[in-house]
């Protein structure tokens, strides 16, 4: 019996891997669910296929309160979701319930691997199995390679990292540009966010010794330049308090080593919770890395002390899976190990002692994997590099894109680099703060065109990315909230399905045929008008 069920299944494990369909939606995280339903309603054949377990990515994936920036600005089938403010596991299940009423096919747990191109065109993309684990963290080789194979007519990389994008030969860019590039007076290599009287050297003030754990040997781009690197990612955990949670458990191995950085700033009395963020018309928050565990909201410290190694995930964005997997753990355990060094160590104030002894995992929030969020805050990695890039003079309204798709209204909003020596002391590099635009006429609310979620046809005719988009660092920083992530999907799914009734590559779409569509969807594509207030 057992061996004829494993040929039955196996019969149709080879089936659905030949199975064809209109769009494929890689990546099940928000912009990934608007996407296949709106491609579906509008009568494409659908799958999603999610690396994960789980749907929703960061909209089910920890955070406490989804930013909106402008109000006004948000829009379409993502307006309705987001206003029922749900928590994470309510996300997930409304995404399941949404994908499930428009009839789309969802593969859990497996990731792209291969991209057969011809002609500018994806023809197929090979998928590996490869499980996350019981902590929510993906897996550096999978369990299975070439498991499945997937064919459609167009596709949708709305992964957080340009997965499929990448492999399909699609131009993009990662790190910071220099201010020229783009010219951008925000770009480049920012100065030290913070600096730490701590000695940065294994042995104190010998460089020879080298660097203490937690630091990195980055090399310090001169303000304005462009570098490599990528903002801090970390987890929105889910803190309680009082033994009312699950276990935070200390991985294994654990080295108390690890945090020595801590250790000497709490000997020496200094505050290495302070972290300077604001820039522009709303400067100060010197106290605001002060939550390293805040019940709900999880990682808001933009501070050396912080449930973040700022600066271990450089090597992300273009990383194999490999490095990433790796990158991914060690940022899960680092909170672990640094848990337990404040229960433990005799350096810790008896004030920080006293919350992490009382810290625990919310219950209800991602209880399969034993409260960790099992979601990394990638909150940018490659950047699409296509017809038409978004920077910071969209931003300051000094463009007028006419083919519009969404809009996004969010300031510059950074965090940060690296944690590097600098003359003898700790510094943390770059991350800030600040909502330049938001009192202008334009509010801040400004168009992303559809050719900044289109590659270059050459490149690709048949592919649409609408979270790794056409931008610049700068613009990232603001696009990268997740409902204008949304609100891109939902386009980006009405046009897929556009291309494959018409047989025409993504990029010759109408945009005359498609305005009316996302119109009827509620979408705002150009800037509202500014109500006046009336006179008491």
């Amino acid at each position: 019996m057992l061996r004829h069920l494993a040929v039955l299944l196996l019969g149709l494990s080879t089936l659905c891997a030949a199975e064809s369909y209109d769009v494929c939606v890689y990546g099940g995280n928000a912009s990934g669910v608007m996407a296949a339903c709106a491609a579906a309603k509008e009568g494409a054949k659908v799958i999603v296929v999610e690396p994960s377990r789980w749907l929703g990515g960061m909209t089910g994936g920890g955070l406490m309160h989804i930013d909106w920036g402008r109000e006004e600005a948000v829009s379409g089938s993502t307006r309705p979701i987001l206003k029922k403010d749900f928590k994470d596991a309510q996300y997930r299940t409304v995404f399941g319930e949404m994908l499930k009423a428009a009839g789309i096919t969802v593969l859990f747990e497996h990731r792209v691997s291969a991209v057969e191109k011809s002609a500018g065109v994806i023809r197929t993309i090979a998928l590996d199995l490869a499980p996350f684990d019981e902590y929510g963290c993906p897996p550096a080789l999978p369990s299975k390679a070439g498991a499945r194979t997937i064919t459609a007519k167009v596709f949708i990389d709305c992964s957080y990292e340009g997965d499929l994008m990448a492999r399909a030969g699609v131009a993009y860019a990662f790190g910071r540009e220099a201010k020229p590039t783009y010219g951008e007076s925000l770009a480049g290599a920012q100065p030290p966010m913070s600096v730490y009287a701590i000695d940065p050297y294994v042995k104190a003030g010998d460089p020879q010794s080298g660097l203490l754990p937690g630091l990195q040997s980055t090399p310090v781009a001169p303000v304005g330049e462009a570098d490599k690197l990528t903002m801090g990612y970390g987890f929105r955990w889910r803190f309680v308090f009082k033994g009312e949670g699950l276990p935070i458990e200390p991985p294994a191995p654990y080295d108390p080593r690890q945090y020595e950085l801590y250790r000497r700033a709490f000997q020496q009395g200094i505050d290495i919770l302070s972290g300077r963020v604001m820039r522009g018309k709303v400067e100060g928050w010197e106290k605001s890395g002060g939550r390293v565990y805040s019940g709900g909201a999880g990682n808001l410290a933009r501070a050396l002390f912080a449930p973040t190694n700022y600066g271990h995930n450089a090597g992300y964005p273009d990383g194999d899976y490999a490095t990433r997997a790796r990158i991914w753990k060690e940022q899960q355990d680092f909170v672990r190990g640094m848990t337990h060094f404040l229960r433990t160590d005799p350096s810790v104030p008896a004030k920080q002692k006293e919350v992490a002894l009382s810290a625990g995992l919310e219950k209800g929030a991602f209880d399969d994997t034993k409260g960790y969020p099992h979601q990394l805050y990638v909150r940018e990695a490659r950047r699409m590099v296509s017809d038409y890039v978004v920077t910071q003079k969209d931003m300051e309204g000094r463009t007028n894109p006419t083919d519009s798709v969404g809009l996004a209204s969010y300031g510059v909003d950074e965090w940060p680099y690296a944690t590097v020596a600098l003359e003898g002391k700790v510094a943390l590099m770059g991350g800030y703060y600040s909502m330049l635009y938001l009192e202008d006429e334009h509010r801040g609310i400004y168009r992303i065109p559809y050719r900044s979620i289109v590659p270059k046809k050459e490149q690709c005719a048949n592919l649409l990315v609408p979270v790794c988009v056409s931008a610049s660092h700068i613009a990232m920083t603001s696009i990268r909230m997740e409902p204008v992530w949304m609100i891109l999907g939902e386009s980006a799914g009405v046009a897929a399905s556009m291309a494959v009734k018409s047989g025409s590559a993504v990029q010759d779409v109408s945009y005359a045929e498609l305005y009316p569509k996302l119109r009827a969807l509620a979408q705002k594509v150009d800037i509202p008008k500014k109500k006046e207030v009336k006179p008491k």
